[in-house]
């Protein structure tokens, strides 16, 4: 069959539109598989960074139940759980370092840590030492007795009778100032207070509402049972320490916190770990 000068026009048409839709059809690939290569890449890239930026370094106690403390050898707590959210607002992984209370404080001002975080009171003597981020939590002291003892009505009044705390907390300097004891021994972590107190080396046990709480609901056969006696004395905030004179740290910390308890993440962490909000603390 012959072609005809206009049959051929008409084929050459139909190749050069069948060219272009495929050529189309390849560009729109192309621009879709490069979209989604660059959200990859970026992703990776985010991924890359958070997992090369500076590890932040947390001293810790891991003895204050529900707040730092081992849990068949994991550490987890309220403050734990609050470290590791400051971390991911600053884009930068989190280790913890166990330690007594004593010892966290002079790692911090020695370089050892970059920050603490043990329910960490704010007092004029540690301030002059180390500086603070605003506060995430807030707690008071008060007397753990034995179960229906009256030696200690409540934590205002330790007349004649041997108290302990932890050596160097807030709340050993609340127990300073209400005086009236006859002997004030210091503890290096709140489980041997709770043992002397159980077996009789004490008559009171001087601890925050929170893990006091925490203890007498779950304390374990031996020894005495135990109760807490009266109210808190009053609320003692706590802050996240920072070595003094860091004050971009210092700050960055702080917006972190700030961020946290605006979008109700600071909330719904101590409703989990205590069955309520810090008091002073519900935007």
């Amino acid at each position: 069959m012959r072609t005809t000068r206009r049959h051929r026009i008409a084929l050459l048409a139909t190749s050069v539109l069948a060219l272009g839709l495929t050529a189309c059809a390849q560009s729109g690939s192309a621009d879709s598989t490069a979209s989604a290569t660059a959200t990859s890449s970026e992703a990776t890239e985010t991924e890359s960074a958070a997992a090369d930026a500076e590890p932040l370094i947390i001293g810790t106690s891991g003895t204050y139940n529900p707040i730092t403390f081992s849990d068949g050898g994991t550490l987890t707590g309220y403050d734990i759980e609050w470290g590791e959210a400051i971390g991911e607002e600053l884009g930068r992984p989190v280790e913890f370092v166990e330690g007594q209370l004593a010892g966290l404080l002079t790692g911090l001002q020695s370089g050892q840590y970059d920050l603490v975080m043990s329910a960490l009171t704010i007092t004029p003597e540690r301030q002059e030492a180390i500086d603070f981020s605003d506060p995430y939590l807030a707690d008071g002291v008060v007397a753990v007795v034995v179960e229906g003892s009256d030696v200690v009505p409540d934590i205002s009044d330790l007349t004649g009778v041997k108290v302990g705390v932890i050596g160097g907390s807030g709340y050993h300097k609340a127990v300073e100032a209400i005086g009236g004891y006859t002997e004030l021994v210091e503890y290096p972590d709140a489980p041997r207070g709770f043992a002397d107190l159980k077996n009789g080396r004490i008559d009171d046990y001087a601890a925050g509402k929170i893990p006091a709480t925490t203890f007498v609901t779950n304390d374990s056969p031996g020894g005495s049972p135990l109760e807490i006696a009266g109210e808190p004395l009053e609320l003692l905030p706590a802050a996240v320490g920072v070595a003094k004179g860091n004050e971009e740290l210092q700050t960055q910390v702080s917006e972190a916190i700030a961020a946290i308890r605006a979008d109700g993440r600071g909330d719904a962490l101590a409703t989990s770990w205590f069955g309520f909000t810090i008091p002073g603390f519900t935007d």
